[in-house]
């Protein structure tokens, strides 16, 4: 049964002003299109609701029933819309999902949550696998994921963006490479075997694309989906890993690595934010927006 909600707002103006011209005056309605509205209400519960004695309308007892759920419902309602136009990160149980590069993660995830884990401690935060480019624009309006962060891809004007950085691949090997002593050449860099880290099963990593521009091939001999798993992988082989400076620079902190620029000059890596226009105005997505903002210009 379909009904019209502001029928409610009238029954509880008439309930609590116990007169109909009163309750007109305190909606800033007209007396008849109260009473039209109360014809309503009597229809749809089959009931007076409220019963003229002298000046007054005194409630049935359905009207009694009922009053305490309708304004429950009516609070409610009024909180909703008073929750859609401002987002109260202390106190919300919000979830988001974020869509990130895998490469990445590591570097980003982490800054995020250091600054939510304080001013948000009931928000729930999931980084999924990277969306594919095709599918981006349909997660990001269906709001399976509410962020993206990626590299520089062609989008519709539906698709909002901004620049976090603009980071350059290094490659990475264990230190004191018997096969990196006076720096890394190309020759070098393409003699040896590499690993590749993408969350895709199949196609090339982002520097094959600029390599193969070049003319230039190399041999990969593993593929894997997390960079922390290849950077322990090479501490233990010959094998190198080329990979996006922040990221490098990190695992360095870390692990007994070496970083090197790339032998090449290649185009730098813009990093983006994605969002979807329809959600550029909602206040929890713009203040995720600008948490992640700050935290990746720490």
């Amino acid at each position: 049964m379909k009904i019209d909600l502001n029928l409610f707002v009238v029954f509880d103006a008439i309930y609590c002003e116990g007169n109909i011209t009163k309750a007109a005056s305190m909606l800033n309605l007209s007396q008849p299109a109260v009473s039209h509205s109360l014809g309503k209400l009597r229809t749809y519960f089959d009931d007076a609701l409220f019963i003229r004695q002298g000046n007054e309308m005194r409630p049935t007892p359905v009207a009694k029933n009922v009053i305490a759920d309708v304004r429950e419902a009516l609070h409610q309602l009024r909180v909703c819309l008073v929750q859609s136009r401002q987002f109260e990160p202390m106190t919300s149980r919000k979830h988001f999902t974020l869509s990130l590069l895998g490469s990445l993660e590591a570097t980003y995830l982490p800054l995020l949550m250091q600054s939510l884990i304080d001013e948000s401690p009931h928000i729930n935060l999931k980084s999924s696998r990277r969306v594919r480019r095709s599918e981006l624009e349909n997660k990001l309006a269906s709001g399976d994921i509410d962020l993206a962060i990626d590299t520089l891809v062609p989008v519709s004007n539906n698709i909002l963006h901004t620049q976090l950085e603009q980071d350059q691949l290094v490659v990475v090997a264990r230190n004191n490479h018997p096969d990196i002593t006076q720096g890394l050449d190309l020759k070098t860099y393409l003699d040896l075997e590499h690993i590749l880290v993408s969350s895709r099963s199949t196609g090339p990593g982002l520097e094959d694309f600029e390599l193969s521009r070049l003319g230039v091939h190399r041999k990969i001999s593993l593929r894997c989906q997390h960079a922390l798993a290849a950077c322990r992988i090479i501490i233990n082989s010959n094998m190198i890993l080329t990979l996006p400076k922040t990221a490098a620079k990190m695992y360095n902190d870390m692990l007994d690595i070496s970083i090197f620029p790339m032998p090449v000059e290649l185009s730098g890596l813009d990093i983006h934010l994605y969002w979807h226009a329809n959600v550029d105005k909602d206040p929890a997505n713009k203040w995720l927006r600008n948490k992640m903002i700050m935290a990746a210009s720490k």
